[in-house]
């Protein structure tokens, strides 16, 4: 064992660095500031009066501050200012004597938030993080009720509690709801950036009962006006990477996160298994060769559409099509999509929301098997007020003649049209006197009749 850590512990009292004043730590050792016995009533915090995001320097590769509890925090009053806030954390304990991506010794987990809109004046934001112990569901912060997976007849090794998809630490990130130092307007961020321990630490924070690769986990924050059904929303960002190439600490990083959207707990989960938010079922069932992809939303809160996409080995994704979604509603809502050329064999849809916000989130994932190949040609039709659809699930690439008459006899249309192995789309346009029409779709394995009633009621 190296050295140990010169510390200085906070223990149920705040410590405070005054305006204009510089918290340094600097040693030519490594330099711990230790917080303990914070608790819901009465959390301890070392508070930081300045504005600036320099208000906290670390000098060369020496020294951090452990939090290691929810209400163990630093005070930070950054009031209406902007910049990369980084927040020095670190680890404590047996874990401690193992290098640095960047030199010295000691696990070094910083979180960086940079601010790029600003929050009104006066406001602060109280930063904790802390290791799980491999079990989130146990060790929730105060505001979370569940640890739920988005698809739970799908989800495994359990249908109840997801975090085996989830790095072994939370991050809290308070804005304060009321009282002094609230922000009337919250700052809004391009992006937050996390950092965990990883296996070259000696002691990973992706335990024994995680079962994800590494570069899927993105940052997820628990949305208490989604609570308490769901709550875990807002899937953002980009997966782990080592920028120190030494394996002791990794790093992923949120998306944008926005003044209205701005929460106090976050975790990382995996992209393939995230926790959820208001959707109630998502399912895939194939229907003449294709498959039908549909889902059901208990609410939505900004939701600008949705994305269906897929793949068969979960490196490359194909989109499939997009869905207008509802907005901001409480009521319940059922959408659909249909992919005409599933892939065969097992495959996954992956369900995506995008809010009005440019916010894109991971919201359902589920297995399909593909569809088994027609064994011979069908041909199916109807007619709207704008349009003539017709469907040619087909058993090889082929050619099909279409044509329309009147019931004098009269050819309104004829067209050829070429169609690929399965179920295949054709729109006609529909710009047509009321009557009665017949359409006819044939060729030399196919003669399909059906009569059409247009503009008659």
């Amino acid at each position: 064992m190296s050295k140990l850590l010169p510390a200085l512990s906070l223990l149920l009292a705040p410590l405070a660095t005054f305006a204009q004043a510089r918290l340094v730590i600097n040693g030519t050792t490594q330099v711990a500031i230790v917080e303990n016995g914070g608790t819901n009533v009465k959390p301890i915090y070392l508070e930081v009066a300045n504005p600036a995001a320099n208000a906290i320097t670390v000098n060369g590769t020496h020294g951090w501050i452990v939090s290691e509890s929810e209400f163990n925090m630093i005070k930070w009053d950054i009031s209406n200012q902007t910049g990369a806030y980084t927040v020095p954390f670190g680890s404590a304990g047996a874990y401690t004597a193992f290098p640095k991506p960047n030199g010295g010794i000691g696990a070094y987990i910083p979180l960086t938030a940079t601010i790029n809109t600003a929050g009104s004046a006066g406001g602060s934001i109280k930063f904790s993080t802390y290791h799980t112990l491999n079990l989130n569901s146990s060790y929730m912060p105060s505001d979370v009720t569940n640890m739920g997976p988005i698809y739970p007849l799908t989800s495994s090794p359990s249908t109840v509690d997801d975090s085996y998809y989830v790095v072994d630490r939370f991050w809290i990130m308070d804005t304060y709801l009321t009282g002094p130092n609230t922000y009337v307007t919250k700052p809004a961020m391009s992006q937050v950036q996390f950092t965990y321990l990883s296996s070259g630490s000696g002691f990973s924070e992706i335990g024994v009962s995680n079962i994800f690769a590494e570069n899927s986990l993105l940052a997820q924050r628990w949305n208490p006006s989604l609570a308490p059904k769901t709550g875990w929303g807002d899937f953002l960002g980009v997966g782990g990477t080592d920028p120190g190439g030494g394996g002791l600490t990794n790093h992923a990083s949120s998306g944008t996160v926005t003044s209205g959207n701005f929460f106090r707990s976050w975790t990382l989960s995996s992209q393939n298994s995230p926790l959820p938010i208001q959707i109630s079922s998502f399912t895939g069932t194939c229907s003449s060769g294709a498959a039908l992809i549909q889902w059901t939303s208990q609410s939505e809160l900004n939701n600008d559409y949705y994305t269906v996409k897929k793949t068969n080995d979960n490196v490359h994704f194909e989109t499939v099509g997009t869905v207008k979604g509802a907005g901001t509603t409480s009521m319940s809502n059922n959408y659909s999509l249909t992919d005409n050329s599933p892939y065969p064999g097992t495959s996954y849809y992956y369900l995506y929301q995008t809010d009005f916000d440019n916010n894109t989130n991971l919201v359902g994932s589920i297995p399909f098997t593909g569809c088994a190949t027609p064994t011979s040609t069908s041909v199916t039709a109807f007619n709207t007020s704008s349009y003539i659809q017709v469907e040619i699930n087909s058993i090889a690439s082929d050619n099909f003649n279409i044509s329309l008459t009147n019931l004098l006899g009269q050819t309104i249309l004829n067209e050829n049209h070429s169609v690929s192995l399965g179920n295949n789309v054709i729109q006609l346009n529909n710009v047509l006197s009321s009557g009665i029409y017949i359409l006819n779709v044939k060729n030399d394995k196919v003669n399909f009749t059906k009569k059409l009633v247009i503009g008659v009621k």
